[in-house]
């Protein structure tokens, strides 16, 4: 979509709400005359819309008032391809009507529409001075300027009348003198409409602030070493780089506390039965490192390492025989107290340069053993006690301020688990993080919302790649675009969300409900199936934040007039993608309610 910042143009000013005015009318009425007009610039000035180009495909294109920075005029064609006017009606905050001649059914109609929105309209004839040059060589002495343009502008009023709109006041608008008949009046009104709109609308800025000024530099400086194709691979660099991010993770603790239960749980594996499970068992069973993925993770890797003290395995010796280089992390484990192994390993860890993580398994079981005492404490009591023994005994050995959890692998949802999971990801780095998270089983609300939240923040790139990368037409669409990319994004959402038939499945057998009264919780076509003519038929629908988000990228990307040339339109890829987004996840949280029948 050709949207372009003109050379000049102010920066914006992205603390106050933009008002958008759409200019609508048919090919060749004069839409980018009045745009430049009621600008103040003439055709041959920086920065001027295009005239008597023919209209191309795709959504409304964008001019930034020069001197008004909170001020968005867009030009809509009527009836032109890709360019429904129904689509951008709760959008725009103000609609001209533009005309070179008596408005018709279709100006009426757009009126009628915009107006029962709640939408302010104005109307606007162009090529007013055609009109009146042609009158003044006819009537000659008898010619009277005022006569003439109050004449004019009554015969419009009255084509409107007669479709039922009244008989409203029509601006007369010269389209080769921009300060001539009513275009400094329209511009008045345009400026005062401004001023009591950003009173009352949002910020540009709320809801948007995604892209940081780290990013911004570093776009605005691949567009000024290579342009568009170093913008294109600096972008699809840096999401390559978060969505294959490698994470090892090593679990190990003496022989018997549960590690390759853990590690289960930890993916979502209900028991050691199901394919590609960890062997569980009361006696040791792994004899060397041994790597399980998370489901649909491949990067993702959980290490089950040999128990701490087996006689393969003795604990000075311990982390070069694992090859201890290989995991990002270290999480030990323990069924009782932490004993002299334990901290040996924590103690060689820290020494080495890595993080450790202290989980108390099995906690369920103590619980359980309290409760048949004859006066049992409280659970709150007994995992109080049980945490700060374990601190205690770790303090003595030098290991002061040590973090320890308190889990059970049959209830990953109870305990410290949403603590365990916060604290790895408020310490990983940024790219780990995001793979860490996003594998995780949606097994409660906030795990749900927090995938949504991470998701979103990288939405507008993949759009912004998707609208540039070399395209090719679609049937249907009024744009090109390249449509591989969406369709590998969006796939991924589903598996996000646990929405594909492995995650059901597994989460079927883990609430004991049939697989297909979860799947009946799945709404969106999305969630059900995904496919290159859906997500054709999804960017043919997608509208509700383009303006909105076009106006917020002017102000804070500067080069934003260029991004926006190629390949599909931007603004319809970001409103699909974060319209896809919302939709999956409110899928998966309503499958999950359903499996629990409890809003975990």
């Amino acid at each position: 979509m050709p949207l372009k910042t003109p050379p000049g143009s102010l920066p914006g000013s992205p603390e106050q709400g933009d008002v958008s005015v759409v200019l609508v009318g048919e090919p060749g009425a004069g839409k980018s005359a009045l745009l430049n007009a009621v600008r103040g610039l003439s055709e041959d000035d920086a920065g001027s819309a295009p005239v008597g180009e023919p209209a191309k495909p795709g959504g409304p294109v964008m001019y930034p008032d020069l001197s008004q920075p909170n001020l968005m005029l867009w030009k809509l064609t009527l009836g032109g391809e890709g360019q429904h006017v129904e689509r951008w009606l709760q959008e725009a905050d103000v609609f001209v009507i533009v005309s070179d001649g008596t408005f018709g059914v279709e100006h009426a109609r757009v009126a009628g529409e915009a107006r029962a929105a709640g939408k302010k309209i104005y109307f606007a004839r162009t090529k007013a001075d055609l009109e009146l040059h042609t009158l003044k060589r006819l009537m000659e002495e008898r010619y009277e300027r005022a006569t003439a343009q109050e004449a004019l502008r009554e015969v419009c009023a009255k084509s409107l009348g007669a479709h039922g709109l009244g008989e409203p006041d029509v601006f007369l608008i010269s389209g080769f003198e921009p300060d001539a008949l009513d275009c400094p009046r329209l511009r008045e009104v345009l400026l005062q409409d401004v001023k009591v709109y950003e009173r009352v609308l949002k910020p540009t800025l709320s809801g948007f602030e995604l892209i940081s000024e780290r990013e911004i530099a570093e776009i605005q400086e691949a567009y000024e070493l290579g342009g568009l194709s170093e913008v294109v691979t600096r972008i699809q660099c840096s999401l390559e780089t978060i969505w294959n991010a490698r994470l090892d993770i090593a679990i190990t603790g003496e022989s018997g506390a549960g590690k390759s239960t853990f590690v289960n749980a930890l993916r979502g594996l209900h028991n050691d039965e199901e394919e590609g499970a960890a062997q569980t068992g009361v006696t040791e069973t792994t004899v060397q490192p041994t790597p399980y993925s998370y489901p649909g993770y491949p990067n993702v890797i959980l290490w089950d390492l040999p128990g701490i003290g087996t006689p393969n395995f003795k604990a000075d010796h311990y982390l070069e025989a694992v090859e201890f280089s290989r995991y990002d992390f270290f999480v030990i484990l323990a069924s009782e107290r932490f004993k002299e192994n334990h901290i040996r390993l924590a103690q060689a860890i820290v020494g080495q340069g890595k993080r450790f993580y202290f989980v108390r398994t099995k906690v369920d079981n103590d619980l359980a053993s309290m409760k048949r005492r004859k006066n049992p404490p409280g659970d709150e009591e007994v995992l109080e006690e049980i945490r700060r023994d374990s601190q205690e005994r770790l303090a003595k050995a030098g290991l002061e301020n040590t973090k320890v959890f308190l889990l059970s692998s049959f209830e990953m949802d109870k305990f410290d688990f949403q603590t365990f999971e916060e604290t790895l990801e408020q310490e990983l780095p940024s790219h780990k993080r995001h793979a860490f998270l996003l594998s995780l089983p949606n097994l409660s609300m906030t795990i749900i919302e927090k995938k949504r939240q991470l998701l979103h923040q990288e939405v507008w790139k993949v759009a912004l790649v998707s609208s540039l990368v070399a395209a090719v037409p679609l049937p249907g669409l009024a744009f090109t675009c390249d449509i591989s990319i969406l369709l590998r994004k969006l796939s991924t959402y589903r598996q996000d969300f646990g929405l594909d038939a492995a995650s059901l499945g597994r989460l079927a057998e883990r609430s004991g409900k049939p697989l297909e009264v979860l799947r009946a919780e799945v709404r969106s076509p999305l969630g059900r199936s995904i496919s290159r003519d859906m997500v054709v038929g999804l960017l043919g629908k997608a509208t509700g934040t383009g303006l909105v988000v076009a106006n917020f990228l002017i102000h804070r990307i500067p080069i934003y007039g260029a991004l926006a040339c190629g390949g599909i339109s931007f603004h319809t890829t970001y409103s699909m993608l974060s319209h896809c987004l919302e939709e999956l996840a409110a899928d998966s949280q309503r499958v999950l309610m359903k499996a629990f029948d409890s809003e975990i």
